[in-house]
């Protein structure tokens, strides 16, 4: 099973790992986004591997009778040892490729990536496990876009069939719970946080767009202080998501509400039921 995701959503990836005992083998894509996430494996003593790129996994010999003769490309020796997936039925293969956090704050350009690396993760999997949500609506026929019947593409969904709309969808259980949660602002603009959006708000929040503007830290302040205000946000909530991977959780909210002067609430009610229905049925597609 491919699973190409947001770095925002690896708590829930971690998840799935640690409690799956089908998981024979995990390998990760060794980019820079993975460092977090090999950390979190690493205190939970999960073993994996790292790769440089998918590339270099082997085809997978794919069920058409126009495919039987094609064999597989070479691949790493350390790929193909008596841990693989392969060698026994009963378990299966992770790879996970996580891509930059920062692309969500450019959908066009999320949008770009994820075309552009779905059909490099697809040769090699069973099945692509898509970590992502509308995110802007980008992704919304991505599933029909990547349609194969070798290698089926699945998004998160929640338990009515909606796309959930982002990270925030994913954890509070889909779009009609997201959207009670939001009218329970009573018009009070709300920033929501996960544990990892908090993470990110505190220390690179809209770096990616920082580093390809080159604006200085203190005009990125400023330009995001604006589209605070402009938008009418004054308060921030921390959703619990019943993780705790992510470290210094309350911290990262306060600094975040410190820097553009607000108010700090807490969310109850954030669960993994979406993460895991999927999760469940892109196991059953890969496993028929």
């Amino acid at each position: 099973m491919g699973i190409l995701a947001c770095k925002m959503l690896q708590d829930e990836i971690v998840y799935l790992i640690q409690n799956d005992p089908d998981i024979g083998e995990i390998l990760i894509v060794e980019n820079g986004e993975h460092i977090d996430f090999v950390q979190k494996l690493n205190e939970m003593d999960i073993s994996y591997k790292l790769i440089p790129s998918v590339d270099i996994l082997p085809n997978r010999i794919r069920k058409g009778p126009e495919d039987l003769n094609e064999l597989p490309l070479p691949a790493c020796n350390e790929l193909n040892d008596q841990n693989s997936a392969d060698a026994d039925p009963e378990t299966i293969s992770l790879v996970v490729w996580q891509l930059d956090l920062g692309l969500h704050e450019v959908p066009k350009k999320l949008k770009l990536q994820v075309y552009h690396d779905l059909p490099i993760m697809m040769p090699k999997v069973d099945g692509v496990f898509l970590f992502y949500g509308l995110c802007g609506n980008v992704l919304l026929t991505v599933e029909d876009d990547f349609r194969d019947e070798n290698c089926p593409v699945l998004i998160l969904r929640d338990s009515d069939g909606i796309i959930i709309d982002d990270c925030i969808g994913g954890a509070i259980g889909g779009r009609q719970k997201y959207a009670q949660l939001l009218k329970s602002f009573k018009g009070v603009g709300t920033f929501i946080l996960t544990p990892m959006y908090a993470q990110y708000a505190a220390t690179d929040f809209f770096g990616y767009g920082q580093a390809v503007s080159g604006f200085s830290n203190e005009k990125m302040y400023e330009m995001n202080k604006f589209m605070f205000e402009a938008s009418g946000y004054k308060q921030t909530a921390l959703l619990d998501t019943g993780l705790s991977y992510t470290k210094n959780v309350e911290e990262n909210a306060q600094k975040f509400a410190d820097k553009y002067n607000f108010k700090i609430i807490q969310l109850d009610g954030g669960n993994q039921k979406i993460f895991e229905d999927c999760y469940r049925k892109m196991k059953q597609k890969i496993q028929v």
